[in-house]
């Protein structure tokens, strides 16, 4: 989506853009893709969701990145839950972890950058930078890397909707209610559950394409998407939070989500800054 407007930059062949995140934002703006608008309703989002001093990029939803455990699993082996990134590593989950390639999966990109904001090392080019050192454990830990999120989740993890042999993967801290999505089913927990501790903070943005045909309606659909009715329907259809703060959640969410406090993230300039030489890196280790 983003590589499409970006090809099309100037002359693009819609209106609005939906769906890019912090993880893209540097690289949007620095692509002048978008058109300066403020919505008026901008005023209702919580302060920490609006980044984008410019006023090009507008927040619609909010979620993050967790590693997510199989409860059944860990529950009939007996092996304790890991609860941090240390114990991922750790002899008891060997070959029980898959995650996603950060070069073609957006929840792979989120979890390599979350190693990069809890273990550091980011401005060190070389194969010994301190995050690096942490994926290298992981790998002889038995680390399985797959292509996309529906794979990993899908086929490889053990949890809910997985038909998979490994109990822990990368996905969302919205994963669980997803899985008990009928709440007047006697269920009192998510057969998944997040490992709060990994999670890195997503954010989605949506904006006016510059050069874009009906700028008017365009900046109408933004405003709508964050009225009320579009951001209570964001958390039962697409399972990301609402950045509007008054927005009611469903009760999946309030009765089978885990409270994620403070959830790791980089800045958006460094993000843009580096990315592609993080990937290389991590490249290098897993080609």
């Amino acid at each position: 989506m983003t590589n499409a407007a970006i090809l099309t930059v100037g002359n693009p062949v819609a209106d609005v853009i939906f769906g890019f995140d912090e993880n893209l934002l540097g690289s949007v703006l620095r692509s002048d893709l978008l058109q300066q608008y403020r919505p008026e309703r901008l005023e209702n989002v919580d302060p920490a969701f609006v980044i984008d001093e410019s006023g090009m990029a507008t927040p619609i939803d909010h979620g993050n990145v967790c590693v997510n455990f199989d409860r059944g699993a860990f529950l009939a082996s007996g092996t304790p839950i890991p609860s941090t990134f240390e114990e991922l590593v750790d002899p008891s989950v060997k070959n029980d972890f898959v995650v996603e390639d950060p070069s073609t999966s957006t929840p792979g990109l989120a979890f390599m950058l979350a190693t990069i904001a809890k273990f550091g090392g980011g401005d060190d080019a070389t194969d010994g930078a301190a995050w690096l050192n942490y994926w290298k454990q992981l790998k002889a830990n038995g680390l399985s890397v797959v292509d996309s999120w529906e794979t990993a989740y899908y086929a490889n993890f053990s949890g809910g909707s997985g038909k998979g042999d490994r109990p822990l993967v990368v996905s969302y801290a919205s994963s669980p209610p997803a899985e008990v999505s009928d709440t007047s089913l006697p269920v009192d927990q998510s057969p998944t559950g997040v490992v709060t501790q990994t999670c890195y903070r997503q954010t989605e943005f949506a904006g006016i394409l510059r050069g874009a045909s009906q700028p008017q309606a365009a900046a109408a659909f933004i405003e709508f998407m964050l009225g009320g009715s579009f951001q209570a329907d964001v958390p039962g259809q697409m399972y990301v939070y609402p950045v509007v703060t008054s927005t009611p959640l469903p009760d999946t969410f309030a009765k089978y989500t885990a409270p994620v406090d403070a959830p790791l993230a980089l800045p958006y300039s460094d993000v843009a800054a580096n990315r592609e030489r993080w990937i290389s890196q991590w490249s290098a280790l897993f080609r």
